[in-house]
């Protein structure tokens, strides 16, 4: 039969929604029922939506018009949760301000520096524990692994804590715990289905546990650790030389150093940033590299494991090539990376909403004031229609769109073939 012009019923989107588990999968589902372009679907008392299940619709709303859907759609969980203020999904000056301000940290070669000795150190940590865990014939949570050590990362960047960092502020432990679980409880809050914290918010065990207890502490550590280096700034500022102030009054390049030095931000305006940096860098960058060393262990992927292996080892990729040269000298390594982000994107939901009116897609979809338009980057990188061309049968090009083949960014490095 021909999908409806209207998309699927509330009852048929709520259903969907659950019998595939998430958003994105039910937009995979969508394109096998037969819509296509811009689907409006309507989620009841979540809202209501228009699905882009097209390359070009997404192009439209994100490029071609993307003036009239400039801003970042954001869920009042975020509000709730303190995750609107830093610079994901700030809107507007405050969001070109915070942005302006973080930049010099992240520019300095000394901040990339102290990164690849903070990188380097742990994945020496998380090495040591999956051999021991293999010898030992032990179960290892990869997952948990990887988001602590990627926490720890961002945390001797962000704060200027860790095994390497500043010694002043003695609830490092805590906060790097606290932050953990944090992380941990947003994304299964932010992935309950159905969603009981916006039916009655006390329903979820995961909203009224970081509602009333994780919040108010993490505000409180994250607010003693930046009085704790206003403090240091002050003391070691007096007695240091002109030429380290290009870097802050005491040197450091970690972000909260550079943030605790700008007249025109507040101690809240700089513990939304660093909230933002620390849940966007560490579960973003912990989900990836679970996905690639999972993806990359299977049996039917070991040829590629072994390849990105022997890159590694011929150029000595861990002391003798600099950050900067790392893709032109890791070819392999970067196709696998970005089949990885295909496959599995750390981000596979995005929304816009419209700030004025106007159309998308050359007039064919009106757009008003306050619609959101949302896109699934999980969906597009297994479209068939897109990455299956080859094929011939419709079931041939979806297995080839699912699998795993970093050869695709070999040939075309610009477009994955």
């Amino acid at each position: 039969s021909t999908p409806s012009p209207d998309g699927p019923s509330f009852l048929a989107a709520l259903w969907g929604i659950a019998t595939t588990g998430s958003p994105w999968e039910y937009m995979l589902s969508l394109r096998a029922d037969g819509y296509d372009g811009i689907v409006p679907v309507k989620l009841g008392p979540a809202g209501n939506y228009n699905f882009l299940l097209s390359p070009e619709s997404v192009r439209s709303a994100t490029v071609e018009e993307a003036s009239t859907l400039p801003r970042r759609f954001s869920v009042p969980l975020f509000e709730t949760l303190e995750l609107d203020r830093g610079i994901v999904y700030e809107q507007g000056s405050r969001h070109k301000r915070n942005k302006r301000l973080c930049i010099p940290s992240f520019e300095q070669s000394q901040s990339m520096e102290e990164f690849v000795t903070a990188t380097r150190a742990e994945l020496d940590v998380l090495a040591e524990k999956f051999v021991s865990k293999g010898e030992n014939g032990k179960e290892l949570d990869l997952y948990a692994e990887l988001r602590r050590g990627a926490l720890d990362v961002v945390l001797a960047v962000t704060f200027g804590l860790g095994k390497a960092g500043d010694n002043s502020f003695t609830r490092a432990d805590e906060l790097s715990r606290t932050i953990g679980e944090y992380l941990e409880r947003i994304v299964a809050l932010a992935n309950e289905i159905p969603p009981l914290w916006q039916i009655s918010p006390r329903l979820s065990s995961n909203y009224v546990r970081v509602t009333d207890e994780i919040l108010p502490n993490l505000r409180a550590l994250v607010s003693e650790v930046i009085a704790t280096r206003r403090l240091a700034e002050n003391d070691e500022g007096e007695c240091d030389s002109s030429s380290s102030r290009k870097r802050g009054k005491t040197g450091r390049a970690d972000l909260l150093s550079v943030l605790v030095e700008q007249s025109d931000l507040d101690d809240n305006d700089i513990r939304s940033i660093l909230f933002d940096v620390v849940i966007a860098g560490s579960d973003t960058t912990a989900s990836t590299t679970t996905a690639a060393l999972y993806v990359l262990h299977q049996p039917q992927n070991a040829h590629w494991l072994k390849l990105a292996r022997k890159e590694a080892e011929t150029t000595n990729a861990a002391d003798g090539v600099l950050l900067q040269d790392l893709r032109s000298a890791l070819p392999l390594t970067m196709a696998v990376a970005r089949e990885i982000l295909r496959l599995y994107p750390p981000v596979p939901f995005v929304g816009r909403t419209a700030t004025k009116e106007g159309t998308l897609c050359d007039g064919q979809y009106d757009v008003n004031i306050g619609d959101t338009f949302c896109f699934s980057p999980w969906f597009l990188g297994r479209d068939p229609d897109a990455w299956g061309m080859e094929k011939v049968t419709p079931k041939e090009r979806a297995e080839a769109a699912a699998s795993f083949n970093p050869q695709r960014w070999l040939d075309d490095g610009m477009n994955g073939g």
